[in-house]
């Protein structure tokens, strides 16, 4: 019998690596010929929505599936896509027929519909695609939606940075009082039993399904700005089929290279670290979707939320891992974060001269 090699998408190899970088670079070259020979803008827009539907939700699935996909290596794909596929299609039909065939979730009413599209945005998926094969959890809103936000960008900057002292203070919270309540738990060497274990594998179905709801009505919209804002259902459809087929990919290949950002992180290989995670983190994103139709990071959140986690954890547990390990670990995420917006703000200053 012929041994097929298990690939590890988290650590590709270089031979991997070059056909990713090639292939970024033929997708660059493509844009900017269609762009320069006069393309119209109506199919410029759908080349970077599909592009966007594998970066976007490539760099997104970190903080919305990746506890997920921690906790359930065992579960067969077709079963996550057959659920999250089946929700994504549900939450985005209901969108359009209850909002008048738009599919952003009142998350672009503040932002103008492009009628014409400058480079750099058009570009900007191919880059987020580049960011993500890097492991940098970054911006979506800002990278993508930044260069259309206008005026509107310093506020979606002051709502994400105050989602992530929000998301930071919960979990200081939360975890505080149930490291206090079961600090054994909480030990590096714990390991919980099975009939637990499969009692919150049960929940964690339900919590992903909570947190990915939360998500696609916060941040669909990074991807739809490349699109007319009203759909025909050809054009849902067609819209739907590339989600889905970006959602299949990043499934097949159980999160891809960023998904280390989770695979790091203390205890949440067991379900019932994932669904409690889960649980806070989009229950702080449906509280921010009612309090304004202004677009948030919901990355900075994922990472408040991970970095109290971290720290309450290594305080009250007395783990073996150094003060200074747990820093570093909180220090980087939040680095690469920085670095992503520094860029971001870059991009959108040229795009609005252009």
């Amino acid at each position: 019998m012929i041994q097929v090699e298990e690939i590890d998408y988290q650590s590709p190899s270089r031979k991997d690596q070059i056909r990713f970088y090639l292939f970024t670079l033929f997708l660059s070259f493509g844009i900017c010929l269609a762009y320069a020979s006069g393309f119209p803008p109506y199919f410029l827009g759908w080349i970077s929505f599909a592009i966007a539907a594998f970066s976007v939700a490539g760099n997104d699935a970190v903080q919305t599936i990746g506890t997920f996909f921690e906790s359930k290596k065992s579960v067969h794909w077709a079963i996550k896509l057959f659920v999250l596929g089946g929700l994504l299609c549900l939450i985005h039909l209901l969108g359009w027929l209850l909002h008048n065939q738009e599919i952003h979730f009142h998350r672009l009413d503040s932002i103008p519909e492009p009628r014409q599209f400058n480079l750099i945005q058009l570009l900007a998926p191919v880059l987020l695609l580049v960011i993500t094969r890097l492991r940098a959890p970054v911006s979506t809103t800002f990278l993508v939606l930044g260069l259309f936000g206008g005026r509107s960008v310093d506020i979606m900057l002051t709502k994400s940075f105050f989602g992530y002292g929000i998301a930071f203070v919960c979990a200081i919270f939360v975890w505080a009082i149930l490291a206090k309540v079961d600090p054994h738990e909480y030990k590096d060497e714990h390991t919980p039993d099975p009939a637990s274990e499969r009692k919150w594998a049960r929940f964690q179905w339900l919590s992903t399904i909570y947190l990915w709801i939360a998500w696609l009505l916060q941040d669909t919209a990074n991807i739809a700005v490349f699109l007319p804002r009203k759909l025909s259902f050809l054009e849902l459809s067609l819209a739907i089929f590339f989600l889905i087929f970006a959602l299949y990919v990043i499934i097949r290949t159980n999160g891809g290279t960023i998904q280390r950002v989770v695979s790091e992180k203390a205890d949440l290989k067991w379900a019932k670290a994932a669904t409690i995670v889960d649980v806070i983190y989009g229950t702080i994103l449906f509280g921010f979707q009612w309090m304004n139709t202004i677009p948030m990071s919901t990355t900075w959140v994922f990472l408040g939320l991970l970095a109290g986690r971290e720290i309450i954890l290594n305080v009250t547990t007395l783990r073996d891992l150094p003060y200074l390990d747990t820093f570093r670990k909180v220090a980087k995420d939040v680095l690469l974060a920085s670095l992503g917006l520094v860029v971001s703000i870059v991009f959108i200053y040229i795009a609005s001269l252009l």
